[in-house]
């Protein structure tokens, strides 16, 4: 157990054939020095994989893959208890967790800064939501949750091919996604306030800075600051979301008048017709839909990366 374990998403980045996998495993251990490997197998496997390896007592346990893996494995730690040590080796088309973390995007400098680093605590979110189901569900994430028109897009792009790229896909599927897509009613409560009636094209609840393969949604987000950035975008319509989805990518929106920013622990989001589906995004990933709560907790997951 002295050894790290590297969790390895082998449908990421294009996916790892067994003459890719080699390329990956020389640089990985001229990174890192002596490694275990474990191969996920289907969604979900890594946070299962990652809550084993830290309740028997595995030091290090590092995720590489898109930010998909990434979250899993940050969400199997902190279910765990958050003891075991968490590093990020980057692999995949979106990348935002990496933007955050300015991690090189190269398989040996990444492996390298991680055995080298200083573990350092960082927040997570929890979020509760209803699963497509209808189910209740909870888990964690490190990056950025977010509700309405994001999640569509997310879905869309996840399900569509990227091999030009996660800025391609996502724009591809932000300009699909509009066609059909109206804008969300919802009930807005920050840290146990008032609930607020809002419209909104899309709402994102920051302990990162990117989603939706490069766009800085949160730019003023820390992740490790004790708050999350609750950044919404308001009733804007197609001709303004083309117009001025731009700012968005470079972190210049929040001056927009139809832009609000706040920095909270606790919210509540909930359709303002309970029969609206409005879908919910996790770290990239589509599991289900509003009403939803999210709690910061501070200083849950060690950081080595």
């Amino acid at each position: 157990m002295d050894k790290p374990v590297v969790i390895a998403n082998p449908r990421s980045g294009g996916g790892l054939s067994e003459k890719r996998w080699a390329s990956v495993v020389g640089p990985l251990g001229d990174g890192l020095g002596a490694f275990d490997t474990r191969l996920t197998e289907r969604p979900g496997h890594a946070r299962t994989i990652a809550y084993e390896e830290a309740t028997a007592g595995r030091r290090l346990v590092i995720a590489l893959g898109g930010d998909g893996t990434i979250s899993e494995v940050a969400d199997g730690l902190v279910a765990a208890g958050g003891k075991a040590e968490f590093g990020v080796i980057p692999r995949g088309t979106g990348g935002d967790f990496r933007r955050s973390l300015d991690i090189e995007n190269r398989i040996f400098a990444a492996a390298e800064r991680v055995r080298k680093s200083v573990p350092r605590n960082i927040d997570v979110g929890r979020v509760s939501y209803l699963a497509h189901d209808g189910k209740q569900e909870s888990r964690h994430f490190v990056n950025v949750t977010s509700v309405g028109f994001s999640s569509v897009v997310a879905e869309r792009a996840n399900r569509a091919s990227k091999r030009l790229g996660g800025r391609v896909s996502f724009l591809s599927a932000v300009i699909r996604s509009l066609v059909s897509y109206d804008n969300a009613e919802v009930m807005v409560s920050v840290d146990d306030g008032e609930a607020r009636r809002m419209t909104l094209l899309l709402a994102a609840v920051g302990n990162g800075r990117f989603f939706g393969g490069g766009m800085k949604i949160c730019p003023e987000a820390i992740l490790d600051d004790g708050h999350f950035d609750f950044v919404t975008v308001g009733d804007l319509g197609r001709i303004e979301v083309l117009a001025k989805i731009h700012r968005i990518y470079s972190g210049n929106h929040l001056s927009m008048k139809e832009v609000g920013q706040v920095r909270c622990q606790r919210l509540r989001v909930s359709p303002v017709d309970r029969r609206a589906e409005i879908p919910l995004e996790i770290d990239g990933e589509t599991p289900g839909r509003l009403p939803a709560s999210f709690e910061l907790l501070k200083g849950a997951l060690r950081l080595r990366a």
